[in-house]
């Protein structure tokens, strides 16, 4: 029954990981871009490597970006902005001027007659009238931005423009300066008309009726930009552009773009089952057998685990979206993506030699979206091995920084380098291309929270949580401490033993750290049932069969797992509880259950314990350790013989018993574990040379 359920388990996860794969394929399907891919590869300032080049087609001559973005600064520099004018502004303050106005002549003379009246009033509202003619604006001219350089401004009245100086226009605040001065130089002189316009605030007559029309701007703005010309000039289909040999230079550099791009633009997709479309997709399905084949053969432990498949799967989906949202956005560059969060990500959790395959895989499937392919490619794998090798701890977020800092030089270098190949000239390095590349740089640091969410999702294990799992006042060790101190000794012991021997063999220190720590947590339910926590003469075990003692030391391994899910440990740390035993016999009681029992069958299932065995060199390592220290301990005699002994026999019987078979380890890494192990407990229990003493002469 067992081995159908484990038949039927398997064919299930197959199943999951064609559906899978195959989600992952339509998705990448529908969104590449739908259209060719142009079929020479070319480069300025290297040779033309292919047949003479005809044109194919007639197509226009593009602008360089430089120049267009030359036209667009000319456009806008020249460009008069619009102001429109509110032209009840000036009638009703000149009501209420005049209407304030003929009140207090008639209080200060009442006598005065009509005409005298008027002519008065008239000659107060020409003080101010003037301002509005030329235009009043609400702030000085400084603040507007819009007419930094500018000379004349566009002014909108009845739906007529009319070009007005800029240094005719006054703000509220200078218009109401130069009244007051108006007032004081030239009507002093005149005493009822100086009188009046001294019980008269000027500041209540003044308001702006010049405003900036921000709608009429940009659209008056668009129609300029949309009428610039893209092209200059077009090349007629069979004309020569450039033959074998010729070195690409300026010119013919922006000829053959414009073919590519024509090129590209003429070959977009007719329908699902277009040649290009399933051109591309061979490749893609290529790549992506590949990396299964990659996984499958050299990293098998972590492929058949179906967390792992569908993180490494949806990590490239997930960049694959993101360029081709960079692709549509006209405005930004493919250089801006942060592509190398991923081999940061993947090598958090797998390593480097898997983080860097991925990154090749990645680059090489959008690299059919960008225009030049091969520089592309070699600029993203340089940063991707230059990320991989400088991130070898991510203990601290300044170690993400200082990975950034790298990939950002890594890039500088390699665009300088193209840019040098191309140009044949510092001076004419496009350095403003380098605010992509800093761009990249700055994303990159969101691989920090991103490993968290990741960590969480996933039931992954980064470096920083196991450093921070393995500080002993972590709640969990602490109740390990009070509870069986006996046991957190012992798994302190083994944590120096196996952290050690991982150093020496290669893998993760800190893995085997906290595995080794938590490896013990079961016996906090019983640990009055081991050795390691029992005081001389105390043997619980003395008053239970062989059968139930097994059931209370076995139980250790199935209790610390629940209590591992119930604070919430990570499944690798969780490994380690199940793994440290593997699927090994209890030999104490099994052997004294023999020898009881001599004439009764014996199961060694039922002295057996759950398992399963270790699969990785971590957890193998800890079960060594484990099993090293523990029976060293015991030993009646310690010296460098019998920790030998000890050592290679506890070893040995792990490897004759095939504990270690689903383990990625060799027969040198089990040489190299023994030396640790035995120089490590040699250093443990003080073994020193015998002093000679000095004989007594007397």
């Amino acid at each position: 029954m067992s081995k159908d359920n484990d038949k039927s388990s398997s064919i299930w996860q197959k199943m999951y990981y064609v559906m899978f794969f195959l989600v992952a394929l339509v998705a990448i399907y529908l969104l590449y871009p739908k259209q060719g891919i142009f079929k020479y590869e070319f480069q300025k300032g290297m040779p033309w490597r292919h047949a003479t080049l005809i044109a194919p087609f007639d197509f226009p001559i593009l602008k360089p970006a430089e120049v267009m973005q030359a036209e667009r600064d000319s456009v806008l520099n020249n460009f008069i902005p619009y102001f429109t004018v509110d032209t009840t502004m000036m009638i009703l303050q000149m009501n209420n001027l005049e209407q304030r106005a003929g009140n207090l002549i008639d209080e200060h003379n009442a006598e005065i007659d009509s005409i005298s009246r008027e002519k008065y009033t008239r000659q107060i509202i020409n003080i101010f009238a003037p301002f509005y003619n030329k235009g009043l604006l609400d702030n000085s001219i400084e603040s507007y931005d819009m007419l930094d350089g500018k000379t004349h401004i566009q002014v909108v009245k009845n739906n007529i423009a009319q070009r007005l100086p800029v240094s005719d226009l006054e703000s509220l605040r200078s218009a109401y300066v130069k009244v007051n001065e108006i007032i004081e130089t030239q009507w002093a002189d005149s005493v009822l008309v100086y009188q009046i316009l001294r019980n008269i605030n000027p500041e209540r007559y003044l308001a702006a009726n010049f405003f900036y029309d921000s709608h009429l701007n940009e659209q008056r703005t668009r129609e300029l930009l949309s009428g610039l010309s893209t092209t200059r000039g077009v090349v007629q289909s069979g004309v020569r552009i450039i033959s074998e040999g010729d070195i690409v230079n300026h010119n013919n550099y922006i000829i053959i773009e414009s073919l590519r791009q024509a090129y590209e633009r003429n070959r977009l997709y007719t329908g699902w089952s277009s040649p290009i479309l399933i051109g591309q997709m061979i490749l893609i399905i290529s790549l992506f057998i590949g990396l299964v084949l990659y996984l499958q053969s050299f990293n098998k432990v972590i492929f058949w685990k179906k967390r792992n498949f569908s993180m490494i799967i949806s990590l490239i989906l997930v960049m694959f979206v993101i360029a081709r949202l960079l692709y549509d956005n006209g405005q930004l560059n493919m250089y801006l993506l942060p592509i190398c969060i991923l081999p940061i990500i993947i090598r958090t959790f797998f390593g480097a030699r898997m983080a860097l395959f991925i990154h090749i895989i990645v680059v090489l499937i959008i690299s059919f979206m960008v225009p030049n392919s091969f520089e592309y490619v070699f600029l993203q794998i340089i940063a991707g091995v230059v990320a991989v090798v400088s991130l070898n701890k991510l203990h601290r977020r300044g170690h993400l920084v200082i990975t950034a800092l790298f990939v950002l030089m890594a890039y500088a270098l390699m665009f300088i380098g193209f840019e040098l190949i191309k140009e044949a000239s510092f001076y004419e390095i496009k350095w403003i291309r380098m605010v992509w590349f800093v761009g990249n740089a700055i994303l990159l640091l969101i691989a920090y929270p991103l490993i968290y969410i990741i960590e969480r999702i996933f039931g992954f294990i980064s470096d920083v949580t196991l450093l921070e799992l393995s500080d002993t006042n972590n709640p969990l060790l602490r109740k390990l401490a009070e509870t069986a101190p006996g046991t957190f000794q012992h798994s302190m012991q083994i944590a120096n033993l196996a952290e050690e021997a991982i150093l020496k063999i290669g893998g993760n220190s800190m893995l085997v750290r906290a595995g080794a720590l938590y490896h013990d947590i079961g016996k906090i339910k019983s640990s009055q049932y081991f050795i390691e926590n029992l005081s001389e003469g105390q043997n619980p075990h003395e008053k239970l069969s062989n059968l139930k003692s097994v059931e209370k030391i076995v139980s250790h391994v199935t209790d610390g797992v629940k209590m591992a899910k119930k604070y919430k440990l990570p499944e690798p740390l969780i490994d380690f509880i199940r793994m440290h035993h593997g699927k090994g016999v209890v030999k104490f009681f099994y052997l004294k259950y023999k020898e009881e029992n001599p004439d009764s069958d014996v199961r060694e299932e039922d002295f057996m314990y759950p398992g399963p065995n270790p699969d990785s060199r971590e957890t193998a390592v800890v079960m060594l350790a484990d099993g090293v220290e523990a029976a060293a301990r015991s030993l009646p005699v310690k010296n460098e013989t019998t920790l030998t002994n000890i050592v290679n026999q506890i070893i040995d019987s792990k490897v004759q018993g095939h504990e270690l078979d689903n383990a990625p380890i060799t027969f040198r890494d089990i040489r190299e574990i023994k030396a640790v192990f035995i120089e490590k407990l040699k250093n443990i229990y003080h073994l020193r040379i015998q002093y000679p003493t000095e004989k007594d002469k007397t």
